[in-house]
């Protein structure tokens, strides 16, 4: 006759429930990695959530009820995960970033000549910001709007590495630039170039001569090199009208 198993014992049962059944070990992770799961499923909703409406709208436009509703949950429950608003808008923002704003490895060791592989750089940007909308938005707000009082996420190390990288082939391509200025320009003109299209219904051809990252990037890269050759504008040279308008010289 074969032994009864024991409470606790060697069958692999450790206990007896509340309703009287007995529960494994087995069981008990299993539902405690379903708690886990669902918790994670639940902060993924909100960070998803959270990530879309502070792209379009921006921080200040929107509400944590607003958040919570979006997100289908309660306000405890966005709480529960996350400190504030403030605290969700940078786990959100990061989440973004992080995805979008790793360039390639093989972008840093090319033996390529550096105008190409700034080309290249730019070109990767633009069709970071062009692909993945929240990023793109994001960033957007990060340097033209960055909010007092908080570090902007532009200097996660990400995307420094981008831009350090940025700055070095710059510096390689023109010695004596003003570097921060340079950079400045270039994501100026990215941005600007990526955001072309209420213009096409009055410049139509750049739908066609401007519609892929790698077309943009030539041009933007050939325009702000070309720029930053040419000899600086002497004041003399563009002097100003009564109304500050420039006037040409007789």
């Amino acid at each position: 006759m074969s032994k009864p198993i024991e409470p606790g014992g060697g069958g692999g049962f450790s206990g007896i429930g509340k309703d009287g059944a007995r529960s494994s070990p087995g069981l008990k992770q299993a539902q405690g990695g379903g708690k886990r799961c669902r918790a994670r499923s639940t902060e993924e909703r909100i960070l998803q959530t959270a990530e879309a409406l502070f792209a379009e709208h921006g921080f200040d436009a929107i509400s944590t009820k607003q958040l919570a509703c979006c997100a289908g949950v309660s306000i405890g429950a966005l709480y529960h995960h996350f400190e504030g608003k403030e605290a969700l808008y940078d786990a959100a923002a990061q989440r973004a970033f992080s995805r979008s704003s790793i360039a390639p490895l093989a972008m840093f060791h090319s033996a390529d000549a550096p105008e190409i592989r700034l080309r290249r750089l730019v070109a990767w940007f633009i069709g970071s910001i062009v692909s993945d909308r929240h990023f793109g938005l994001l960033l957007q707000r990060e340097l033209l709007d960055p909010r007092p009082g908080r570090v902007t996420l532009v200097n996660i190390a990400a995307f420094q590495e981008a831009l350090c990288h940025c700055k070095a082939l710059l510096s390689q391509l023109i010695p004596d630039v003003e570097v921060d200025k340079a950079v400045a320009a270039m994501l100026a003109l990215s941005f600007g170039f990526a955001n072309l299209k209420g213009l096409y219904a009055i410049v139509p051809s750049v739908q066609v001569s401007l519609a892929t990252p790698d077309e943009i990037a030539a041009y933007a890269t050939c325009l702000l090199l070309d720029g930053l050759r040419a000899p600086p504008l002497q004041q003399s040279r563009l002097p100003l009208g009564e109304a500050g308008q420039c006037r040409s010289r007789a």
